[in-house]
């Protein structure tokens, strides 16, 4: 499970391509995003997940509801406060994330590859940089 070591987190969709991709595969983009996360970073807190997907805690909290619900998500206490959970995909979420994410798994290797290598690290760069940069003038707001 997972994907290529530097990709994590790579699924920085515009927006309406985004929605687009889910709606034609029957999701909504939170839940999209959230499985995405799974996929990439089994056993995230909800916290993490929230994070590394940018949805609000609330929205992440319904999501995880759901999947558990539907069964494809457990979650386990976090180590070192009772309060978070680990968040874990079962075998059913496991072939339900693969059916789902695959396809996403080879439009963005298309669409990587014709933008090619250097590009793509271009792209990466420039992202990790206003991370930083958006992050170091949120330090400021109060």
């Amino acid at each position: 499970a997972g994907r290529v070591p530097g990709r994590q987190g790579a699924m920085q969709l515009p927006l309406q391509p985004g929605n687009r991709w889910a709606a034609a595969h029957g999701v909504n983009n939170y839940r999209l995003f959230v499985l995405y996360v799974l996929d990439n970073h089994p056993g995230a807190t909800q916290k993490a997940i929230d994070d590394h997907a940018g949805l609000p805690k609330q929205t992440v909290n319904t999501v995880i509801r759901a999947l558990r619900a539907e069964g494809y998500v457990t979650l386990s206490p976090a180590s070192g406060d009772r309060r978070e959970k680990n968040a874990s995909l079962t075998p059913a979420g496991q072939t339900y994330v693969r059916a789902l994410l695959e396809p996403l798994y080879a439009l963005e290797d298309a669409v990587f590859a014709r933008m090619g290598d250097a590009r793509v690290q271009e792209m990466m760069d420039a992202i990790a940089l206003f991370n930083m940069i958006f992050e170091k003038e949120t330090e400021t707001i109060k």
